[in-house]
């Protein structure tokens, strides 16, 4: 059972209103890749997985799909939709430090921008205990906010406030940007299927603003 103490976070209320704030699109380098694979009763595990886009993807897909959260806004609104679609997905609200990983276990991992919304030490551990569960032949797919993002600059510059210009709204929750070809390095003992660094614009929500990426695609080696 989730813990009961959880804290209302800065998302609970943009997962709380009527749409999805982020959107229902997925990354192209995910859909590409899993598009045109079959993934049927598949273990997955969307990893502070918002309003779940990417676990009702992955459930929709026929994989056995745990979703975990820390705001509870954005569980229940997963809940609904994937009632709605008359899907089944084991959705907690739980903080990732307060999340059991399974060894070995699940054959595709997610997570989308949440390793950067990690202070040091917890996303260290989360990058170990995701390597630790990825079953042998396993998937992960992570993303993550990187230097070349304008909120770092921001940042860096001790100028960090909603009202500049190309910066996302919601860049003030961010814990940790990305520097170049870390999050490749952070993942270097599996194989990498796919890696990008980019800095696009994001229209998704808020005001219009861009966003520096890295995107990884990786497969830990069958047994």
């Amino acid at each position: 059972m989730p813990p009961e103490n959880i804290p209302i976070t800065p998302f609970d209320a943009v997962y709380g209103s009527t749409d999805c704030y982020y959107g229902t699109a997925l990354r192209d380098e995910f859909t590409d890749y899993f598009d045109n694979r079959d993934v049927c009763g598949k273990t997955a595990l969307d990893l502070g997985c918002g309003e779940g886009r990417y676990a009702l993807y992955l459930a929709r897909r026929g994989c056995r799909v745990t979703a975990v959260d820390r705001s509870r806004p954005g569980i229940l609104k997963l809940k609904g939709m994937a009632e709605k679609q008359g899907l089944c997905i084991q959705a907690e609200p739980i903080d990732i430090q307060d999340f059991t990983f399974l060894e070995k276990y699940y054959e595709i991992i997610v997570a989308a921008t949440v390793l950067d919304h990690l202070p040091d030490e917890l996303r260290t551990q989360t990058i170990h205990n995701i390597k630790t569960a990825l079953a042998p032949g396993g998937i992960v797919y992570v993303n993550v906010f990187t230097v070349a993002d304008p909120g770092y600059r921001a940042e860096v510059k001790n100028a960090m406030n909603k009202a500049l210009p190309g910066v996302s709204d919601t860049a003030p929750c961010m814990a940790y940007y990305f520097d170049h070809g870390e999050l490749k390095s952070a993942f270097s003992e599996l194989e990498v299927l796919f890696y990008y660094e980019a800095t696009e614009p994001d229209l998704s929500h808020g005001r219009p603003h861009r966003h520096g990426w890295a995107c990884l695609l990786a497969r830990r080696p069958p047994a």
